[in-house]
């Protein structure tokens, strides 16, 4: 009898182990990320195509709570809020998106550069932006806005420089890892050349880190946009930005708190859900 019951447990405790492993490894569906991120995204794409030119109702009372002709109310200038919202994530979403997309294509190709096999040239690049790194992002926006560079291409270029150190660290970890490096090594030997190598088989190994890493320096970039477009330091503050929607209806927050809420709402929303979805996408593909 014991015998038998030592015998049936374990193949018991097996099934349910297996069953507890299906049950974690089975991917969950990421429809809470895709909410979050679509939500912001829409409203950024569609949103001056459903609002239209102009608002709905002009002439408004400034900072009115939400009612007849304005859903969402009007913000400190008498404009209608929802008109303002549909209207200004396209500036925010672009910026960061073009900010990032700057980080990343000078940043991959330095981290791989200094991945190389030449030390020095390792040493000159990472040396170089070590000292781009010492410096903070909100007071070169703001030394650069001082001297009268306030355009938008030279906030969104500037914030994607500052992207470019922790991008190329990243990059350089990553192929200098020992299980990378010594199938490097080994396709050298092989001799395959510099295309094959970076182009097919780092580029599979850089995939999912640089993936991960754009998920939270989007949000980053987002933030650092946002700040400065909050301390009037980029768009004009009659922008319907966001972030200016923001700062320019602080005071109104308890009186008027559809006209703060919803932009930051929408801001909240665009980097959790980017950071989720991103998150989502790769354990799928571990669980594989």
């Amino acid at each position: 009898m014991s015998s038998r019951e030592d015998a049936i447990v374990p193949e018991d405790e097996t099934v349910r182990e297996g069953a507890g492993a299906a049950r974690v490894r089975r991917p969950r569906r990421p429809w809470v990320a895709l909410v979050l991120l679509g939500v912001p995204v829409l409203a950024a794409l569609l949103g001056p195509w459903l609002a239209g030119d102009t608002p709905s109702a002009q002439g408004a009372l400034p900072s009115q709570p939400p009612g007849a002709g304005h859903p969402l109310g009007t913000d400190v200038l008498g404009r209608d809020v929802l008109w303002l919202v549909l209207h200004g994530g396209a500036s925010i979403l672009g910026s960061a998106l073009a900010a990032l997309l700057i980080g990343m294509a000078a940043g991959v190709p330095l981290g791989l550069l200094a991945a190389g096999p030449r030390r020095g040239l390792d040493e000159t690049v990472m040396r170089g932006l070590d000292l781009l790194l010492a410096f903070p992002g909100l007071l070169v926006l703001m030394t650069l806005a001082a001297t009268g560079h306030r355009d938008w291409y030279w906030l969104v270029t500037v914030a994607g420089v500052l992207q470019v150190p922790a991008v190329a660290r990243l990059v350089r970890g990553a192929a200098l890892a020992p299980g990378t490096r010594t199938v490097v090594e080994a396709l050298r030997m092989q001799g395959r050349g510099w295309a094959y190598i970076h182009l097919r088989h780092l580029a599979r190994q850089l995939a999912a880190p640089l993936a991960t890493d754009a998920g939270g320096r989007f949000s980053v970039v987002l933030y650092l946009l946002a700040s400065a477009n909050f301390l009037g330091l980029g768009l004009p503050v009659s922008s319907p930005d966001w972030a200016v929607l923001i700062e320019r209806n602080g005071d109104t927050l308890f009186t008027q708190p559809a006209a703060v809420l919803v932009p930051a709402g929408l801001l909240t929303a665009l980097c959790v859900g980017g950071n989720l979805l991103v998150d989502r996408v790769l354990a799928r593909r571990r669980n594989r």
